[in-house]
């Protein structure tokens, strides 16, 4: 298929921008998340489990980026 301007457009729909940022961002926080449990094996238990109890003390008090976004959305 040709348009006016005699560029060729292909016949088959590329899947929507939104999916492929999505996809993209699952990729990237599953290999975030790999580095960071392949980093945290150095610790003991116990120092892992604090470092995961500061990370939920930080998101509860609503400090982080995102927070007042958060708060002012209802929860279903």
């Amino acid at each position: 298929m040709a348009t006016a301007t005699g560029s060729a457009v292909s016949d088959t729909a590329s899947p929507p921008l939104e999916a492929f940022d999505e996809r993209l961002r699952e990729e990237a926080a599953t290999a975030g998340r790999a580095a960071l449990d392949a980093a945290l094996q150095r610790f003991t238990t116990e120092q892992r489990d604090a470092f995961w109890n500061a990370i939920g003390l930080y998101y509860s008090t609503r400090r982080h980026p995102g927070a007042n976004e958060a708060a002012a959305t209802p929860a279903l």
